[in-house]
């Protein structure tokens, strides 16, 4: 073959080659055209959602509470043990001070009783109570205590009233008696009146002689005497049961009087008792506000010195019936977040590979954001456990309070189609307002 023939028949291939059937172009745009379309329909079908990460504290529906020393000093009495249960109100430990803490519990407890009801005083408390800065306050509120237990105890008013109204009442009836002696007297008057007219008659007829009517007078005068007196025996009567009433309201007007005072003097003392032994606690003792088991943060003994801002202890609630999360969301992307929401969750002291994650459910979202120790915005999300500390493993982790994880937020899902139109909607609405 010659080079003739060579190129002859290499024009013809490339004439073969430059030359594409229209077929081919026709079923190329067609299938371009199908795999387009068929990943835009997919595109619009495939969705999945954003996840919005937050970092969560494990709590229950009543927390655990930290007690932290106010004062700093020794440890003067220590009273409970690591992982002791306590009850609400109890003393665990009481920071070096010049009271005695007993003493301090006594006299509370005595206040406390005599504030429910402040006349019923049966005993007093001991006056060499021990009370460090309440010392002063302890005895004037002490005398005050003094005169109102011997004022009801001595029941001075109270007797003095009584026999009063005895007497009063004894004048009453007196005059009573006198009130029917009247009516006997009154009567005979009016008879030794008319037997007197009647001798006065006869003795002008001359029947009587003038010593029988003189007899007859002397009775008559003598009946008139007798009702002036009783008049006057009345009305005498009646003067000192007026008087002694008069008397009686001095003496029950003083009786309040001195029995207001005495007691508003009490309740002054006890409140400012009351408001300086809270004081006391809060600066030295640390108290159980809630019933649970107390966790020691550090190996407390006797005579150990803390210091101020030092959390001593802290209260593990006995029944946690409901156990929550406390999250922290960042405000980016924070509005696509909302209650009912799937949450993945995953604790730092548990290994999701190995135990697996919990799911839980956003309860609550507050609607207004605070700021983190730097000074960061966010918003505190509430997450409940609906299959409680059950992991996708099937195992059940212990509920431990305080315990971080992190929170994985699943909002709602949007396709793959609408998120690549997304920046192109953006884009034209921003350059239509312009």
């Amino acid at each position: 073959m010659d080079n003739t023939d060579i190129e002859l028949k290499s024009e013809e291939f490339q004439e073969v080659l430059g030359s594409t059937p229209s077929w081919i172009l026709r079923r190329g745009i067609t299938l371009i055209s199908i795999i387009v379309l068929i990943i835009l329909i997919g595109s619009a079908f495939f969705k999945y959602p954003d996840i919005i990460t937050t970092t969560m504290t494990l709590t229950g529906s009543t927390p655990a509470t930290g007690l932290v020393a106010r004062t700093s000093g020794k440890i003067q009495e220590l009273d409970v043990q690591d992982k002791q249960e306590v009850k609400a109100g109890s003393y665990l430990a009481v920071i070096e001070n010049s009271a005695n803490t007993s003493d301090i519990q006594i006299l509370k407890q005595y206040i406390d009783q005599l504030n429910q009801k402040i006349d019923t005083i049966i005993t007093l408390p001991s006056k060499e109570l021990k009370l460090g800065p309440l010392q002063s306050l302890y005895s004037d509120f002490y005398i005050t205590l003094f005169n109102y237990y011997e004022f009801k105890r001595l029941q001075y008013y109270t007797q003095k009233i009584d026999f009063m109204k005895d007497k009063i009442n004894q004048y009453r009836n007196y005059y009573r008696n006198v009130e029917g002696q009247k009516a006997i007297i009154k009567e005979q008057f009016r008879l030794n009146q008319n037997q007197y007219r009647r001798d006065s008659v006869l003795n002008k007829r001359g029947v009587i002689s003038s010593e029988e009517l003189e007899s007859t007078k002397n009775k008559y005068l003598q009946g008139h005497l007798s009702l002036e007196n009783i008049h006057s025996t009345i009305q005498n009567t009646e003067i000192q049961i007026t008087e002694m009433q008069e008397s009686l309201l001095d003496t029950e007007y003083q009786y309040l009087e001195k029995k207001n005072q005495l007691e508003t003097q009490l309740k002054t003392y006890i409140s400012q008792l009351l408001a300086e032994i809270q004081s006391w606690e809060l600066s030295y003792a640390l108290i159980a506000p809630i019933d649970g088991h107390v966790t020691f943060t550090n190996y407390w003994v006797k005579n150990q010195n803390v210091t101020t801002g030092e959390t001593v202890f802290t209260i593990i609630p006995k029944d946690n019936m409901e156990i929550i999360g406390k999250a922290q969301m960042p405000l980016t992307r924070s509005g696509k977040v909302k209650i009912g929401q799937k949450v993945n969750i995953r604790f730092s002291n548990f290994p999701d590979n190995e135990y697996g994650i919990i799911r839980g459910k956003v309860k609550n979202i507050s609607m207004v954001p605070v700021k983190d120790a730097q000074g960061l915005d966010f918003y505190t999300v509430e997450i409940e456990f609906p299959e409680g500390m059950t992991t996708t493993y099937k195992k059940v982790l212990p509920y431990l309070p305080e315990m971080q994880a992190q929170a994985d937020i699943v909002t709602d899902d949007i396709s793959l189609l609408e998120r690549f139109f997304m920046p192109l909607k953006k884009i034209c609405i921003e350059g239509m307002i312009r």
